[in-house]
């Protein structure tokens, strides 16, 4: 008799001590090493959401360029036409109003003669400088943009200012030259083109991510005055506007790249997060060097990705804190463990013979229902079948279809115990695999299915098969149920089946291809489960096990198999088998 010596561990007096001291570093070290990687990973969050207000500001910057390059293009066109320079005054004045409708963005357009002399506008004004009416209105002196525009001849643009020819609004101009046929001077035609025209613009433009909207956006003028912003308070100066924006206008001096800053909000007295970019112009188009700006309150700017950190955070401390404790209590209680560790290897081994036990329960099951249980279902049927041949015609019609009903079932379970047999002995059979060549069990199972095959007038055919480790008896099984399948399932032609294999990465990948009913391809998967059909056993005899039998055959070879198909356009079962210690040669 094995004598069994119980193994024990003596702890050193040191250890109940050291153990949870270090634990209790190693969880400081952990905890700081986690609070470092948050707060790196919330400057990286900050910096990214920055740069999206910075990309947004810069988003606005470039449209606001590109529309406004659109009228430094218009006042070219104007100032070219024939009528411009060559017309009577309602001419012009009939050319400027159509050039106002075509182009909604101006609010006044105007020619002027070479005194600078307004005579044509889309509508008169009186000046402050010249005190006169609207009757008098043609009568202006000559502006400053005037002057430069007869002395340099290129396209003037005059910043953002209350506008007297725009009924006093905010509103940005761009003058040019008109000349005549032979170069001489003939006078400037200028626009208007109002701020709250480019509203839209900056509403549109000035979303953030995902369609976020800014808190406030504004548009400073090359000396740092607000010019339009989304919240536009009225009534507001631009000495206000100046100083509220100061933090911003110095971060925005460098002008050359978009960027963010955090500031206080002079207004709200509230922390901001401000990106900003610059106009640069278009092309030949210097443009007007404004700044815009994207604001977004710091509380909301930074609120996701707080939330973030103290869910990061929150998670990090439930586990970690855990797994801290749970090391200082098994520091304490490492023999206790030895002591459960034994008992779990006996409780194991007690299992493993249960399980032993469970398996010979279930060999002599499957011997009872091989044996015992078809030795009277074969009476059962014999007799029913007796009945049947002898008092058929003799009781009355509702006992020949009750003896039929009886003897067709019990053939039916007679089937349906034998595929279950064969189906619960796939995995449990010892035979070992070996190298077997497909062609040969192909053959074999052809010849099991001969008479189905001749009774359908069905033609099979295939490719060279390869050399498998495999059992071979399952082979068999596997080639004749899909083969088997396709010849039922078959259309209106006669069936035609072509069994292929190629060589993969480490597989082969068989394919039994027919020009059958094929199968919807909601059911593809559906078909491989034990007891399931799709037909009625009137149309398509069987027990619902062949495909279910076909899967676990492969999945034991360690294999997998599929089904590619469309309804009445026949199917293409797929199975692959894996190479085993074979060389590339081998066929």
């Amino acid at each position: 008799m094995a004598h069994q010596t119980r193994v024990t561990f003596a702890r050193p007096w040191w250890s109940g001590i050291f153990l949870p001291l270090a634990f209790l570093l190693s969880f400081a070290i952990a905890a700081g090493v986690g609070l470092y990687s948050l707060a790196s990973l919330r400057a990286v969050l900050v910096q990214e959401r920055g740069a999206d207000l910075a990309r947004t500001a810069a988003r606005a910057a470039d449209t606001l360029d590109r529309v406004l390059f659109e009228r430094f293009g218009d006042i070219q066109i104007f100032a070219n036409d024939r009528i411009l320079f060559e017309g009577n005054a309602d001419e012009k004045t009939q050319r400027l109003l159509q050039y106002k409708k075509l182009y909604w963005y101006y609010s006044w357009i105007g020619v002027t003669d070479a005194t600078g002399r307004i005579v044509a506008a889309t509508n008169l004004f009186a000046g402050p400088d010249t005190g006169g009416t609207r009757e008098g209105g043609l009568g202006l002196n000559r502006r400053d943009w005037f002057e430069i525009v007869r002395q340099t001849g290129q396209v003037h643009l005059s910043e953002a200012q209350l506008s007297p020819e725009s009924e006093g609004i905010m509103a940005v101009g761009l003058s040019a030259p008109i000349y005549g046929p032979q170069g001489d001077f003939r006078g400037v035609v200028t626009s208007r083109v109002p701020i709250e025209k480019l509203r839209t613009i900056l509403e549109q433009e000035g979303k953030l991510q995902h369609g976020e909207e800014a808190q406030n956006w504004l548009v400073l003028d090359r000396q740092g005055a607000v010019i339009i912003e989304k919240n536009q308070v009225k009534g507001m100066d631009s000495s206000l506007s100046e100083m509220e924006l100061l933090d911003a206008r110095r971060a925005a001096e460098d002008r050359d790249k978009s960027s963010f800053v955090e500031e206080l909000s002079q207004r709200r007295q509230i922390p901001v997060v401000t990106g900003y970019a610059r106009t640069r112009g278009y092309r030949n188009f210097s443009g007007f060097n404004w700044t815009v700006l994207v604001r977004l309150d710091r509380e909301r700017a930074y609120a996701p990705i707080n939330q973030l950190i103290w869910t990061v955070g929150g998670v990090g401390l439930l586990l970690v804190t855990p797994l801290a404790g749970f090391g200082m209590w098994a520091s304490w209680n490492l023999v206790r463990e030895q002591r459960d560790l034994v008992r779990a290897q006996q409780s194991l081994e007690e299992s493993i013979a249960e399980l032993a036990r469970s398996n010979a329960d279930l060999q002599q099951f499957a011997y009872v229902a091989s044996h015992d249980l078809q030795e009277p279902l074969r009476m059962v049927a014999s007799y029913t079948q007796l009945l049947a041949r002898r008092y058929k015609g003799k009781l009355d019609s509702d006992a020949d279809e009750f003896i039929e009903y009886a003897v067709g079932g019990a053939i039916r379970m007679q089937r349906l115990i034998n595929d279950l047999l064969t189906y619960s002995r796939v995995t449990a059979q010892d035979k070992v695999f070996e190298r077997v060549d497909c062609n040969g069990f192909l053959e074999e199972a052809l010849s099991n299915l001969r008479i189905a095959v001749e009774e359908n007038g069905a033609v099979v055919t295939h490719d060279p098969l390869p050399t498998v480790m495999a059992d071979g008896g399952q082979l068999v099984q596997l080639f004749q149920n899909l083969i088997g399948n396709a010849i039922k399932f078959r259309g209106k032609d006669p069936p035609q089946v072509y069994v292929s294999a190629e060589r993969r990465t480490g597989e082969w990948l068989f394919s039994v291809r027919d020009n059958g009913i094929g199968v919807d391809p909601q059911y593809a998967e559906r078909i491989f489960v034990i007891f399931q059909r799709l037909h009625n056993r009137e149309e398509y005899p069987g027990t619902g096990i062949g495909l279910a039998l076909c899967k676990k055959i492969v999945e034991r070879h360690g294999g997998r198999i599929w089904v590619a198909s469309q309804t009445g356009q026949g199917a293409t079962f797929h199975f692959t088998l894996p190479i085993v210690g074979q060389s590339r040669h081998d066929s």
